[in-house]
């Protein structure tokens, strides 16, 4: 059991090396599969596994100083539920990551036996703790760079039509420094320091999120979240600053958070099945599903969804047809198009000389230009 704890408890513990291992294993296997069926990778660079680093360790040293400085001492049985929920989220992070459950490690309150918090101090504790995590994601939610490194997915329906899905994984390594009743950590292998009346453990928290959005950008799935995880964030610490102040009941300390946490869970799958954007492969026009950073494509401000109609004066239905469009001005591309939304517009710009098919423009995998 000690050494257990010993994995869980430590910011360089099992979620962490987890995160970090899906993090190389999702950003390799991104660019191999957009080299296998795009025969280029649209974002070459895997930036998301510096962002793993340097983001959620400017998180993490924000977070640790309020709890540190404001003394928010909770129970090693809240911090040993939250690492291991972690844990779980990440091993399920192929299908979907996203850290609305961490409301629930405030149930641990009921498993432990042992457990004693008289005065629901320490469950007022962890529900601001919570609230300042669940903050930390809606902040990055909302400037998040998710067309930096959203992928398409081909799928295929039942009557072998294609449509085009976006997906996005980032994780980031959040470590913690947090404060802990000493007599709970005596006697443990993990790194303890303590000062005065409380001690400080690591807790290895990841923050980010894993999806495939069929009804949305990437970038903008992601940001719509960001409400729900603010609203959560803040209702859970107006309840901790509250609790603290009034002396609220452990148990109402322990139940309003996990409450929280599956109405936020709610919330977030509610909004995932609302359609946005829909991208299918039609017989009319040549449909963007991906646009490569630096090119004449994104010069052009042109975006997945777009629908090209004509190109150099020339209409075009097929990869092979705009390939040829091109080749009647070689140095010089005028595009009709019709957005997303319906709207038409023009679009035009110099290309790479010697280089027609270097437009940057990712198609369906058969109409590849």
């Amino acid at each position: 059991m000690a050494v257990i704890i010993a994995l869980l408890i430590s910011p360089v513990g099992l979620a962490f090396w987890l995160a970090l291992g899906l993090t190389i294993l999702f950003a390799v296997r991104r660019t191999g599969r957009e080299r296998h069926r795009y025969l280029r990778a649209i974002h070459p660079k895997h930036i998301e596994i510096a962002r793993f680093f340097w983001v959620g360790i400017l998180i993490g040293i924000v977070v640790s100083a309020i709890s540190v400085l404001a003394r928010l001492q909770v129970s090693l049985a809240a911090l040993l539920a939250i690492s291991g929920l972690t844990v779980i989220a990440l091993i399920v992070s192929a299908w979907s990551f996203s850290p609305w459950w961490l409301g629930l490690a405030s149930l641990a309150a009921f498993i432990r036996s042992d457990y004693s918090d008289t005065d629901g101090m320490l469950a007022a504790n962890l529900a601001l703790l919570i609230g300042l995590l669940w903050l930390a994601q809606a902040v990055l939610a909302w400037l998040n760079h998710g067309d930096q490194l959203e992928s398409p997915v081909i799928l295929t329906d039942r009557r072998q039509r294609k449509s085009a899905a976006f997906r996005l994984r980032q994780f980031y390594w959040v470590p913690l420094l947090v404060p802990v009743v000493p007599t709970q950590v005596d006697e443990l292998p993990v790194l303890t320091v303590i000062i005065q009346a409380f001690a400080i453990v690591g807790l290895p928290l990841v923050l980010g999120a894993s999806f495939t959005s069929q009804h949305d950008r990437a970038k903008m799935h992601w940001q719509r979240s960001w409400p729900w995880f603010a609203g959560a964030g803040g209702a859970l610490v107006a309840y901790g600053v509250a609790a603290r102040l009034l002396f609220l009941p452990a148990f109402a300390s322990a139940i309003v958070p996990a409450c929280i946490s599956v109405i936020l869970g709610s919330g977030l799958l509610w909004q995932g099945h609302k359609v946005y954007l829909t991208v299918t492969r039609t017989d009319r026009g040549v449909v963007l599903i991906g646009v490569v950073p630096d090119t004449p494509a994104a010069q052009m401000n042109l975006q997945p969804g777009d629908r090209v109609l004509s190109c150099n004066h020339i209409a075009v239905n097929s990869a092979s047809e705009l390939y040829n469009a091109i080749q009647k001005e070689p140095t010089y591309c005028r595009l009709r198009l019709q957005q997303a939304d319906g709207e038409l517009r023009l679009a035009e710009t110099a290309i790479f000389a010697g280089a027609p098919h270097e437009l940057g423009m990712i198609l369906f995998p058969e109409e590849t230009a």
